[in-house]
């Protein structure tokens, strides 16, 4: 079967250009032979829903350019859109077949309920290989298709048995640096994508969405992979591109021709995701220039540089502020000149005496300087500064943070990555980076790039991997450091609520995790017997009646076996007396056990709930790095 995906780049809620874009992608798949084409998660509707009261009149219109499909396609379409459960988005894809309109995965799960109603119990032992009732399997003449929404559901397809010939996996969730299955194509041997064919037995055809969908970075990258692991067919990243493809599910390879895949440069990906990024938002936020504060620090080098990658230097305006450092001055003066930008110079000596009221003042020069010219005024934040270094009470940033979600360590990995297509930042502003003011920060690292590392390390850790603090301290020593950090977090909460729009870069970001206003507990670095999981005392009982049963259900052994655990049981409450510590560690268990499992959150996803498809979680062998190029992997 030949499989056409069309990759473009949308603007979401753009309906009627868009249905005329998918019909004239379905024409030329069709007139290349094609027998299905797939168009990315994000073309019609985006990655995020609009406000309920808005919603019926928006499907009403996205019911009409799902007609006009309908009508005019001439071939097979996979036409995917999104709306909103309890305010979580919940992706849907139609498929569109001989004028009919078919939503697979309300199908599936209406599919699932009536077979369940029929048979009202499950076979003993087929638990583990029954679909589970979201997932969306369907056929196409004669092809078994699967089709995936989120990493979630290619690990079900990974683990339900299956007999699939392709699955599909379309990607709405956007590029992030701590993740390479993100990049789809790009790093196709660095992701997911292998074991999912290994594991199902089916060709993957991978379909990158193209293009910024609210803080999101869709990147493209569509692929197709043969179930054997060869690269069969990719579609550029960054960019539009139609592919089509011969998939033979009979066929046991090895390709004649397979495509060689390429190595996953993180940091260069990770730049051009930030340039296509800052240009989009900029675009849809109605300005066509930005400014930036230029103090030859690493962070404002690091942002002037990106903006004009995006935009052009004509637009964009620089704010030179000088007198800090007479090395600086110099460093930044060669940027703004390195990059051709249009300068105003703010000696800091003119403002003020104090160099924190003389940067607050230098952010209202830039706000002034922005709102002359028409331009967005670019922060010069990084993830590590607003989880650190934003307490209650500072001048609330410019309107825009392109590095808000990107530690500060990552920014040096760019901006040495964006040097070596040309060298525009000086040394001088590289080794410009303070590490968080966090005592006993010292211990860790003989320089400052890997005490750095460890911050952000602890940071990542439990944000983007929700590690506990004693965890994390296990893994990586320092135990009282580690606690400063997380200790800072959490106060610096209040000030994070006054930054500005960041463009996400991670798995999780510090909005996706906020720390609670009020909340004065602070959590403490623990032994391992203090968390070592202990059966529950009899202090926890959920009443006579329900205890009773628990024990008849669950009790299985020979009279002999209960005898002689009833002897042991005698034997060590003879020797040892009730142990309260131990009662109180049980009950801790219980909730954690209860909170974990949904008990008192009915629900809920595992792991903490990020914009990625993996929800912040590391996936198989997912364990973060530090570093002065600490990488976190949430899938291999």
């Amino acid at each position: 079967m030949k499989i056409a995906v069309a990759q473009m780049r949308t603007t979401a809620g753009e309906l009627e250009r868009t249905t005329e874009r998918m019909i004239e992608y379905a024409k030329r798949a069709a007139s290349e032979k094609a027998e299905l084409v797939v168009f990315p998660a994000a073309a019609l509707m985006g990655i995020w829903p609009p406000d309920p009261p808005s919603r019926n009149g928006l499907l009403l219109d996205l019911a009409e350019s799902l007609v006009k499909i309908a009508d005019e396609a001439p071939c097979p379409c996979i036409v995917p859109v999104v709306s909103d459960v309890d305010g979580r988005p919940a992706p849907e894809a139609i498929l569109v077949h001989d004028g009919k309109i078919t939503p697979l995965k309300l199908s599936a799960m209406m599919r699932s309920s009536l077979a369940y109603q029929v048979s009202q119990r499950f076979q003993e032992g087929e638990e583990g290989r029954g679909p589970a009732s979201d997932l969306v399997v369907f056929e196409l003449d004669g092809v078994r298709f699967g089709l995936a929404l989120s990493f979630d559901d290619l690990d079900d397809f990974d683990t339900y048995d299956f007999d699939l010939d392709v699955l599909l996996y379309l990607d709405s969730c956007g590029f992030v640096l701590d993740d390479p299955s993100s990049g789809m194509g790009m790093a196709i041997t660095e992701s997911r994508f292998i074991d999912d064919a290994e594991a199902t037995g089916a060709w993957i055809v991978g379909v990158g969405s193209l293009g910024t969908y609210g803080e999101q970075v869709c990147i493209g990258g569509s692929f197709v992979l043969t179930s054997w692991g060869e690269l069969a067919a990719q579609a550029a990243s960054f960019d539009e591109d139609f592919l089509v493809a011969d998939v033979n599910p009979d066929y046991g390879g090895p390709l004649d021709h397979p495509l060689a895949p390429e190595v996953f440069d993180r940091p260069l990906v990770g730049w051009n995701a930030l340039v296509q990024g800052l240009s989009e938002t900029i675009d849809q936020m109605g300005f066509t220039q930005a400014a930036v504060l230029v103090d030859g620090t690493l962070g404002s080098s690091a942002v002037a540089t990106l903006a004009t990658d995006a935009l052009g230097p004509t637009n964009v305006h620089a704010l030179l502020v000088t007198g800090a450092n007479d090395r600086l001055d110099a460093s930044a003066r060669k940027l703004v000149e390195n990059l051709r930008l249009p300068v105003r110079e703010l000696p800091m000596a003119a403002l003020s005496p104090d160099l924190a009221l003389a940067a607050d003042l230098a952010k209202a020069h830039l706000a002034a300087l922005a709102r002359e010219e028409g331009a967005m005024p670019l922060s010069n934040l990084d993830k590590t500064a607003m989880a650190l270094e934003t307490m209650p009470g500072m001048l609330a940033p410019a309107g825009l943070a392109p590095l808000g979600d990107v530690y500060r360590s990552t920014v040096l990995d760019l901006v040495h990555t964006r040097n070596t297509i040309s060298p525009v930042i000086s040394r001088d502003s590289c080794r410009a980076f303070e590490v968080p003011a966090i005592p006993g920060v010292e211990e860790c690292g003989p320089t400052p790039e890997q005490r750095l590392g460890f911050v952000d390390y602890v940071l990542a850790s439990h944000i983007e991997w929700a590690r506990a603090l004693s965890d994390i301290a296990d893994i990586e020593g320092h135990p009282q450091v580690v606690s400063a950090i997380l200790d800072r977090l959490a106060t610096c909460q209040p000030g994070r609520m006054s930054c500005c729009l960041v463009i996400v870069m991670s798995t999780c970001t510090l909005d996706d995790a906020p720390w609670p206003l009020g909340m004065a507990w602070r959590d403490r670095p623990r032994t391992k017997a203090e968390r070592a999981d202990k059966l529950m005392g009899s202090a926890v009982s959920l009443g006579e009646d329900v205890d009773d049963a628990i024990a008849k259900c669950s009790s299985s052994e020979t009279e002999g076996e209960r005898q002689t655990r009833a002897a042991e049981e005698a034997r060590k409450v003879a020797a040892e007396k009730r142990d309260p510590e131990q009662d109180m560690r049980g009950v801790v268990n219980l909730l954690r056990d209860l909170s974990l499992t949904g008990g008192l959150a009915a629900d809920q996803p595992e792991g903490r709930g990020g914009r990625h498809g993996q929800g912040g979680r590391p996936g198989r062998g997912g364990m973060p790095g530090y570093g002065s190029d600490w990488r976190t992997f949430s899938e291999n």
